[in-house]
C-alpha cells in the first residue's frame, strides 16, 4: 500500500511533468481573503504551466488578480478562469441571446454589461426567456421570490456554479451559489438549469483550449472530490486532492524540495 510519502512523490512527479496545472483558489491557494502560507511558492514553482480554475462567480479576472497581487500572489488574469464570467461568456455566445435576468454580485454585473450582454430590470416582474444566478452578497429575500416567479412562468436557468458553499477563513463554510440553486429546486423540482463549473466539463474544456494541451497532458489539483476531482474525471484528467478530503495536506506538500 502507498505510503504519505509514496503519494507525495508521485504527486511531485505528476506535477513536474505535466503541460498545464490547474488550480483551484478556494482550499488551495485562497482561504477567504487570506493565502495559503505557500501560494506564491507554488505558483512559483509551476511557472508558466499553471491555470487558476475556480467556481468563484463574484469576481472577474483582473480583480481577482488584483487582490492575490495584494496578498502576495502574482497571478496573470490571463491564467484565471472563474465561473461566473465563463457564464457571461458562455450566455453571450448563444446565438440571438435574448435579455437576461441577472442575480449577481455588482462586479459580476458589471463584467456582463461591458461585454455587451443585454441584461434585463433586475426589479421587473413577469415573464422573461433566461435566469441567471451566480453568488450575489446583495441578494434579498424579494429577489428570491422575483426570480422564482421568472422561472415559474417558464424561464431557462443558467447557474455559474453548483457549490453549496466554499472554504472561509478558518475552514468555516461561506454559502455559495449552490445554496441558491437549492432554494429554487425545492420550490420548482422541475428545474433543469444548465450549470457551468465545476464538476461540469466546460471550465476544463475552456482551460486546455486556451493554453493547447488535452486532459492526459494536464493536472488538477484541487480541495473537493466532488466538484476539482470529479470534474478532471470527466475530462479524463488526473488529479491531486489537497486538505482534509485529499491524501496531502495541503498544497505545501507538493512543492518540490518542500
Amino acid at each position: 500500500m502507498p505510503t504519505s510519502i509514496d503519494r507525495r512523490l508521485e504527486a511531485r512527479a505528476r506535477l513536474a511533468h505535466a503541460d498545464l496545472v490547474l488550480v483551484d483558489l478556494d482550499g488551495c491557494l485562497t482561504f477567504g481573503a487570506r493565502p495559503h502560507a505557500a501560494a506564491a511558492r507554488f505558483v512559483e514553482m509551476l511557472a508558466g504551466r499553471y491555470v487558476v480554475v475556480s467556481n468563484n462567480s463574484t469576481e472577474t479576472p483582473d480583480t481577482m488578480a488584483g487582490k492575490l497581487r495584494e496578498v502576495g500572489v502574482p497571478v496573470d488574469p490571463e491564467r484565471i478562469i472563474l465561473a461566473g464570467t465563463l457564464m457571461i461568456d458562455e450566455l453571450l455566445a448563444e446565438p440571438d441571446a435574448p435579455p437576461v435576468a441577472l442575480y449577481a454580485a455588482p462586479e459580476l454585473a458589471a463584467y456582463a454589461e461591458q461585454r455587451g450582454l443585454r441584461l434585463l430590470e433586475r426589479h421587473r416582474h413577469g415573464d422573461t426567456a433566461r435566469v441567471a444566478i451566480a453568488r450575489d452578497t446583495t441578494l434579498v429575500y424579494d429577489d428570491l421570490n422575483r426570480a422564482l416567479d421568472q422561472l415559474a412562468r417558464g424561464a431557462d436557468l443558467t447557474v455559474s456554479n453548483p457549490d453549496l458553499t466554499h472554504p472561509g477563513v478558518d475552514q468555516v463554510p461561506v454559502v455559495e451559489t449552490g445554496a441558491l440553486l437549492a432554494v429554487f429546486r425545492a420550490c420548482l423540482p422541475h428545474l433543469k438549469p444548465r450549470v457551468i463549473g465545476k464538476p461540469e466539463p466546460l471550465m476544463f474544456e475552456a482551460a486546455l483550449r486556451r493554453f493547447g494541451t488535452t486532459p492526459e497532458r494536464a493536472v488538477m489539483v484541487g480541495d473537493n472530490p466532488q466538484t476539482d476531482g470529479a470534474g478532471a474525471s470527466r475530462v479524463g484528467m488526473p488529479s491531486i486532492l489537497v486538505g482534509p478530503l485529499g491524501h496531502h495536506a495541503s498544497i505545501g506538500d507538493l512543492i518540490a524540495g518542500g
